[in-house]
Parts: C-alpha cells; sequence; structure tokens
C-alpha cells in the first residue's frame, strides 16, 4: 500500500493539529495498474498502426524515428514486468495481426492457446504469468 500524503493534507494537519495518512488499497492499487496498463497500451498500438498506415499509404518510413519512443517504452515495461513478459506486450503491439488482418493466437510453453484480443485481456494474463 501506497502512502498520499501530498502538500495541502500537510496543511490540513497543521489546521486540524493532528496527523493522519491515506493509504492506498491493494485492490485500488491493482486497479489503477491494470487501467493504466491498458491505457498506455491503446497509445502505443494507435502510434504504431499511424507509422504503419503513414508507410502504406505514402511511402514515408517513420521507423527510425519513432523506434527510441518504441525502445523506451518497452525498457519501461521490463522495469515493470520483466523481459519475459515485456516480449509478450511487445509481441501484442507489433505482430500480433496475420498477414491477412486476423488476430494470430499466443501459443504458450505449454502448447496452450490463447486469443488476446483487447489491452484489458493482455494484462489479465500477464499478470497470471509467472
Amino acid at each position: 500500500m501506497d502512502e498520499f500524503n501530498p502538500p495541502a493534507f500537510q496543511k490540513l494537519e497543521k489546521i486540524l493539529g493532528t496527523k493522519f495518512k491515506i493509504t492506498e488499497s491493494s485492490k485500488s492499487s491493482s486497479k489503477r495498474e491494470q487501467e493504466e496498463f491498458c491505457s498506455i497500451l491503446k497509445t502505443w498500438d494507435k502510434a504504431w498502426i499511424r507509422g504503419n498506415k503513414l508507410f502504406e499509404e505514402s511511402g514515408i518510413d517513420m521507423g527510425g524515428y519513432d523506434s527510441y519512443f518504441y525502445n523506451m517504452i518497452e525498457s519501461l515495461f521490463i522495469i515493470s514486468y520483466g523481459v519475459v513478459k515485456t516480449e509478450i506486450i511487445a509481441w501484442w503491439v507489433y505482430e500480433r495481426y496475420l498477414e491477412n488482418g486476423e488476430l494470430a493466437i499466443l501459443v504458450t510453453e505449454d502448447n496452450k492457446e490463447h486469443l488476446l484480443k483487447t489491452p484489458l485481456q493482455l494484462y489479465k494474463f500477464i499478470k497470471k504469468r509467472k
């Protein structure tokens, strides 16, 4: 649980003459992580699709320019989720669509198939992984 004690609370403590702390519940923290994960994935995915569309329609390749941003995003995910989970996340962004436009199925080491359509489905899959 994270402590939350912004300057406004410190002023309130002076006025009330007593100290208090507000802590975020683990449930609230998990929900916030899930929402942030999904938001970041949606934005990352839109940027990737936009770059590909620009290249397909005009021949302009922004890959060299955008790669710095993608590397930064991937590095932050590695810090949060580790290398193996980040490889799955990156696969979802970069490679989940087959040539014919259909969604690819992720097959895990235990030969189980997973169809991950949304960032939320990906998040839940990632959180269940060891």
